[in-house]
Parts: structure tokens; sequence; C-alpha cells
């Protein structure tokens, strides 16, 4: 959108990037041009994971690649799913990542319970 080209699903999985980003990071997705392995470039978020989220960058990088730097023409369904079970194969390969994403969500719950706490008072 931004290089003026035609676009047809882009905008939702570039919203679904920046949601994701904005959830690892806790700021806006700011996207660059990264030279690729071809010799191209590609987009990609400017910025490193942090330390918190690096469990699995391997996955992060193909999710951000191949969403952040899709053709017009091609529906984003497959892909979308692709992704998806990599994800869950990661997820459940290990139930240590498992309880760590528990704990993180604990936390994080505890967190809007109590800001929501001080927007009552």
């Amino acid at each position: 959108m931004k290089e003026k080209k035609p676009w047809k699903f882009q905008v939702d999985t570039y919203a679904l990037c920046g949601i994701i980003h904005q959830m690892m990071h806790n700021t806006d997705m700011e996207v660059i041009k990264r030279p690729s392995r071809d010799g191209g470039q590609i987009n990609l978020p400017n910025g490193l994971l942090s330390r918190e989220l690096d469990l699995m960058p391997d996955l992060w990088t193909e999710l951000f690649t191949k969403l952040l730097n899709r053709d017009a023409c091609e529906d984003d369904t497959e892909t979308l799913r692709n992704i998806r079970r990599s994800l869950e194969f990661y997820l459940y390969s290990d139930c240590r990542i498992m309880e760590h994403l528990n704990g993180l969500l604990a936390k994080q719950r505890v967190q809007v319970n109590e800001f929501l706490a001080k927007q009552r008072v």
C-alpha cells in the first residue's frame, strides 16, 4: 500500500502483524526494507525480539516475512493455516513452553485486573 501497488488481502495480514508486534513489544510496528537472500528486498518489522519472546524467533521471522511480503493476487488462507500449524506444533512440542506461556498469561491477567481496578476509583 505504501508503495502504491495494488492490494487485496494485505491490509488484513498487515493489521495482524501490527497486533502481534504490539503484543510482543508494546509499541507500534515500523516496517523497513531489508536485504533478502535472493538479492532483493523484503519488508520486516524494525527492531529485535525481546528476550522473553525469543522463545521461537524462527517462527516469528517466518510469520512476519510471509505476511508482510504478499503479492496482491495471493490468497492468505493457506499461508495462515501453515503458520498456525507451525505455532501449534512448537507450543505443544514441550510442556515447559506451555507452562511458561500460561505463567505469562496469568501475570498479564493480574496486570489487567489491577489496571481495571484503578479505572473504577
